[in-house]
């Protein structure tokens, strides 16, 4: 093969890592089912509630969804401080950054900003004398 063909191969099975995330963490929940009903299951010992180890399988997704909010999260503010930067060729005049802010049920972003100043004060003000 050439090395095109290894590159290609190479990233194709990075994109795919990504992508095959959860269906891992739910074959790795199918493997080990029993293990996980005997030894990691929070209800093992209220058999009547029948969870099965699925509250350890919800406890992995979670997990794994908060991961990838926050790589992308992280993602978005270093891109938008990038392009700031090269658009404005200095510092930036305020700068942006976000923050995943889990819920019980929801998954919501919050924009904050660093400086509470704003650029209307900065800029309109009367003449100093």
């Amino acid at each position: 093969m050439k090395t095109k063909n290894y590159i290609a191969l190479l990233l194709l099975v990075l994109i795919s890592v990504k992508t095959l995330l959860v269906p891992v963490v739910y074959l790795d929940f199918e493997l080990r089912k029993e293990y996980i009903i005997q030894n990691l299951c929070e209800n093992r010992f209220k058999p009547q509630m029948n969870c099965n180890g699925h509250c350890y399988l919800a406890k992995k997704l979670q997990k794994v969804a908060e991961d990838n909010a926050t790589k992308e999260t992280q993602k978005q503010g270093q891109s938008i401080k990038k392009i700031m930067e090269e658009v404005f060729d200095a510092e930036p005049l305020f700068s942006l950054e976000w923050a995943y802010v889990p819920l019980a049920t929801k998954s919501t972003y919050t924009f904050l900003t660093k400086n509470s100043v704003s650029i209307a004060t900065s800029l309109f003000h009367p003449p100093i004398v």
